[in-house]
Order: C-alpha cells, then structure tokens, then sequence
C-alpha cells in the first residue's frame, strides 16, 4: 500500500476508540435514559405485577427444590447477563451441590433467560408507545435465542473473571472482576433489544450490539460501568435476606422486588438509548468472495521449464 493510501485509509479502532469523545448528540443522556425507563416500567402495572409475581413462585419452587438462601440473590434475577448469571449459579449449586450445580446452570438460566425476554419485549414497547401489554410479552420472546446465548456467555465470562482475578492477585482482584463484568455487558447490552425490535437473527444481533457499543461519543462503557458497581456492591455488602435462611424477613423482600424492577428499568434504559441510534449503527462489512476467474487462476498448476 503506498503512503497515498495510508493517508486516505481510515484509521482502525481499538476496543475502546472513542470513549473519549464528545458526546453524541442523538444519545440520550445516562440520567434522560434511566429516568424514561424508570418512569415507563415502574408506572406499569402490568410489569411491576408480573415482576412480584415471577419472584414469588421461583421463591416456592426453588425452596420446594431444596435451595437454603440466600434470598437476596433473586434481587438480580431481571439483570442483565452476566449480572443475573451470579444468580443462576448461586441456585444451581445451593440446590445440588457445587459439583453437580455447575452442570445445571445453564438450565437454570434458561428459565431466567426466558423471563428477561418477556421484559426485554415490554421496555421496548414501553419506550415506543409508553404502555407494556400482552402483546409485548409475546413480542419479546424474539428475543429468548439471544437472552439464552447471554446467559451462557455469562457463565464463561464468570469463569473467566476468575480466572483473571486468580492471575492478577488479591491486590488487583475486585478490579479486575469489575472489569470483566463491565466489558461483557458494554458490547451486549443491546443485543435483546435488537432481537425484538428488529427481528434480526442471533449472531446478528450479537454483533450489531458490539458495533451499537463502540460508537464515538456514546458513553456506554460509562453506563455499563454505574450499572454494574451498585449491583456488586450489592453482592458483597450485607443487604437484607443475605444469609443463609429460608424465611426472609419483609426488609428482604422489599429488597428483592426493588432490585429486580431496578433492572427493569436499566434494561428500558438501554432500549431507549439503542433506539435513538439505531439508525446510524453501521452494518457488519460484507465479505467478498475471490473471483471466479482468479481462484480458478490459482488453483492450476505451474508450468514446468
């Protein structure tokens, strides 16, 4: 390539290239969001109604299953993966044992993955019309390929956190956790919202998601980032039903049911926030194939001398 070209090429972007932007001006602001979507999904009472509900029978069922506590960890059961693949663990191995419960996680997140569809389908219609139906739900399980890839995706970026944190020390350790957590859930964030308001197929969606994330100026790794600390902190601070008991005190549930509805919010959040860019995500470069003329050009043999 000559110097000409060079000049007139693009330049690449890094995983991170334009975090340091200024801000774009079709991105509604962190707080805008977060406020729209608290708003729209807290003042429904179809979804506050389903959200107490599905908490209260996955309680019963997973208590008549065997699990001890904590009662706190289903306050992420509406989270993002891998937020929510905490909880898919904790219940996997609390009801079979830390051997046998690793190889049920992902069972377990496909239920959870099940429900964050349904809500998935409410944000979005909540920020397009301002109202959550029934329609919505239905429309939502577009989105349930996608949400059962994040959780399994979670699984390993957990598993990967570890394994970081295991290299880095204890020093650099809750660091580095944080940081795993927050890069998986900045580039896939959007990818439900995608599945149900644009139909798109999964490595689609996946992929649209990253190329939604990295956009100049966006501030989602900032989202992402006030996202996933409070929720931490949560995970690791003493918050009512954290112990090991099977009969929650009321503190615990109000908890539990604030904590999910703050993830319905944040997931209403991040629908507005995809919408109001979704026309200028670009498309995923397509791969041309080599010529006909110049792959049959290659594959005869070389004349001999």
């Amino acid at each position: 390539m000559s110097r000409r070209d060079e000049r007139s090429a693009p330049p690449r972007r890094g995983l991170f290239a334009g975090a340091a932007r200024p801000p774009m001006d079709s991105m509604p602001r962190i707080r805008t969001a977060f406020a729209r979507g608290l708003l729209g999904m807290w003042a429904s009472p179809l979804v506050v109604g389903a959200t107490v509900g599905w908490i209260v029978l996955e309680w019963f069922v997973i208590l008549a299953l065997g699990y001890p506590g904590p009662f706190s960890m289903l306050g992420h059961v509406s989270a993002l993966p891998p937020l929510s693949t905490i909880t898919d663990i904790t219940i996997s191995t609390g009801i079979l044992g830390i051997r046998i419960g690793l190889l049920f996680t992902i069972a377990v997140g496909v239920v959870h993955a099940l429900w964050l569809a349904v809500l998935t389908g409410w944000a979005v219609e909540t920020i397009e019309t301002g109202t959550a139906t029934r329609w919505g739900a239905v429309r939502g399980l577009r989105a349930f390929p996608v949400t059962v890839a994040l959780h399994v995706i979670g699984v390993a970026a957990l598993f990967i956190s570890q394994f970081v944190v295991s290299i880095g020390g204890p020093g650099l350790s809750l660091f580095l956790q944080i940081g795993v957590l927050v890069v998986v859930l900045w580039v896939l964030a959007f990818a439900p919202v995608i599945a149900v308001a644009e139909g798109r197929r999964l490595t689609d969606c996946l992929g649209r998601s990253v190329r939604a994330a990295r956009l100049p100026g966006s501030g989602n790794v900032t989202f992402a980032t006030l996202y996933v600390i409070p929720v931490f902190a949560t995970l690791v601070a003493g918050v009512p039903g954290s112990k090991l008991d099977v009969s929650p005190p009321p503190s615990a549930w109000v908890f539990v049911i604030l904590a999910n509805l703050f993830h319905a919010a944040m997931l209403a959040a991040y629908a507005m926030r995809y919408l109001a860019v979704a026309g200028e995500v670009p498309d995923a470069p397509v791969r041309t194939p080599p010529s006909r003329d110049r792959s049959s050009r290659d594959r005869r043999p070389a004349r001999r001398r």
